[in-house]
């Protein structure tokens, strides 16, 4: 009777497991102006060897989240060797907020770059925002 009791008892615990739910988003955007299309536009530096700018991420889901950053462009530095614009990842803040830095070289000018942000909440949703940058 008592292990009947138990194994009762630990189905209740098992089905009664509320459903995970999420108030999450992303949100990912630039300080840089914008023209008819909402791309980006983001003026070369003929004195740097690369411009750099940042893009600024804003998310619902509490403090700390780790956004995961890539883009549909990469620079090639030799034959062999090639990196990314814009670094893996970043944390928001305790409101959510963040910003990641990415560059750009020369070879690059007259190009429209994707630039992808996103990441898991704790119900293993997926959220990803992107913005586009022209260089000019």
């Amino acid at each position: 009777m008592v292990k009947s009791i138990q194994v009762i008892i630990l189905l209740l615990l098992i089905g009664c497991k509320e459903p995970c739910k999420s108030d999450c988003s992303i949100n990912i955007y630039s300080e840089l102006p914008q023209n008819e299309d909402g791309v980006y536009q983001l003026n070369w530096n003929p004195n740097l060897v690369t411009t750099y700018s940042h893009l600024y991420v804003e998310t619902t889901c509490g403090l700390h989240t780790k956004v995961s950053w890539d883009s549909d462009t990469q620079y090639q530095l030799s034959s062999v060797d090639w990196t990314n614009l814009i670094n893996p990842a970043s944390m928001t803040d305790e409101d959510g907020k963040g910003t990641i830095v990415y560059g750009v070289w020369e070879d690059l000018i007259g190009s429209t770059i994707t630039f992808y942000g996103g990441y898991m909440d704790d119900c293993d949703n997926h959220f990803v925002d992107s913005v586009k940058v022209f260089v000019q």
